[in-house]
């Protein structure tokens, strides 16, 4: 029953055939995702003060029947993204322009065409604009491109101009740098070169653009602080390598190959996790990067992290997760961990996270989720605390048995990769 008022609510009879068509051939093209599905779910409805634009199908995980062969995804504040064979298909709301296509309606994945046929690779997507990474390098952004009142949005492109479609980011062919990576915070957007060069645009209030200062940048500006770096805990005599990038609503961060985690930008709620001395008042903030020296202190190597809306979460080496801001922790406080699955949780391979809720996927495939029940997003069912404070596994029967293999979450939505070729008990 489910999936069928899916079906009649994504997509008519004419449409359906058409995007089937395409995930089958994509995924006779990609071999080993052949058999990977996208679910989606979220925030159905807003609560008082909320910003949601566009609300989910569900609270529960619901698969978009229509695409096999997915190999990435992401969400933004209001809308979502996946990639299929290297074609992006975007749904949610479009006040923004931030689809990329014309929407025949907000719960319908329309695709979104690179010039050339170019295939995509990583797709990113922030508050009002998004972003993606090629399979040649190259970096596009489309979306809201920034007001005289509400400052530069995150395109990249020199300018304010609003765009309806992927447009290249000509800046980084210029400096003949090839991207690697793209995260786009709420008005900000990070890109992390092959070479290991950090680069950010948009909004820089707060310092959240990494440079030392506040002002907004319509191109992107080389954060050079990691060439320079010499903060390093658990390698002091080697300059950071970064491997990954995230960026939070008005703040960033960056974590090495060494395994240490640096942050930057507003910290307001204790996003930073650079404990009492850097959170005064609302205005607090740093300019530059600084190490949240807590972890390697202490002996831990971070493998993963995930910005949310106003904190972070992080995964360690040996197993443990820790998390901090939303005004609650001002350093990485240690998750408790659900001492029935203790075997299971150990072999953690991921996490993820959005306003006041995360996620920690296992290697296995199990799926956990805790933090705020108001935020629609932790499908543990309706019958649960305000505040789920330990990692809660989802019931595999959410995914109909299937392995879930990706998890990806912003303020109001999440999304998950499946393998429908394994079963999970």
């Amino acid at each position: 029953m489910q999936a069928a008022m899916l079906r009649r609510m994504v997509a008519g009879p004419s449409s359906r055939r058409l995007w089937l068509r395409r995930g089958l051939s994509s995924a006779s093209s990609t071999g080993e995702s052949l058999q990977h599905r996208v679910w989606r779910w979220g925030a159905t409805e807003g609560g008082f003060m909320s910003q949601l634009e566009s609300a989910e199908v569900a609270k529960e995980p619901t698969m978009i029947d229509e695409f096999v062969g997915v190999s990435t995804a992401a969400c933004g504040s209001n809308h979502s993204a996946f990639v299929v064979d290297g074609r992006v298909y975007t749904y949610g709301s479009n006040k923004y322009s931030q689809l990329g296509h014309e929407p025949s309606g907000e719960t319908e994945p329309g695709s979104v065409e690179l010039e050339g046929g170019i295939r995509a690779k990583q797709v990113s997507l922030g508050s009002f604009h998004s972003a993606c990474v090629a399979e040649d390098g190259s970096l596009w952004t489309w979306g809201w491109g920034g007001s005289l009142f509400n400052g530069a949005g995150g395109l990249g492109h020199g300018n304010n101009e609003t765009l309806a479609a992927p447009v290249r980011v000509e800046q980084f062919a210029e400096l003949e740098q090839k991207v690697r990576q793209v995260s786009c915070g709420g008005q900000h957007t990070l890109a992390l070169t092959t070479d290991g060069m950090l680069f950010a645009t948009g909004k820089g209030d707060f310092g959240r653009l990494g440079r030392g200062e506040t002002s907004d940048e319509n191109e992107f500006q080389e954060i050079d602080y990691f060439e320079q770096a010499s903060d390093s805990i658990l390698r002091p005599d080697e300059q950071p390598k970064i491997i990954k990038i995230g960026a939070g609503n008005n703040f960033s961060a960056a974590m090495s190959e060494q395994g240490e985690l640096w942050v930057w930008g507003r910290n307001d709620y204790g996003q930073l996790g650079l404990g009492e001395e850097a959170m005064g008042d609302m205005y607090s903030a740093e300019r530059f990067p600084r190490l949240v020296r807590s972890l390697p202190a202490d002996g831990h190597k971070v493998v993963d992290f995930a910005c949310g809306e106003h904190h972070v979460v992080a995964l360690t080496a040996d197993g443990l997760i820790f998390e901090w801001g939303n005004r609650t922790w001002l350093e990485p406080h240690k998750v408790a961990l659900p001492s029935s699955d203790g075997e299971d949780f150990a072999d953690i391979m991921s996490v993820a996270a959005g306003d006041k809720f995360n996620f920690a996927l296992t290697r296995s495939g199990k799926l956990y989720s805790w933090g705020s029940k108001a935020s629609g997003c932790l499908a543990l069912g309706p019958n649960i605390e305000k505040n789920i404070v330990q990692p809660t596994p989802l019931s595999p029967e959410l995914f109909r048995h299937q392995k879930v293999i990706s998890i990806t979450a912003s303020k109001y939505r999440c999304m998950a990769i499946t393998d429908g070729g394994e079963y999970v008990a």
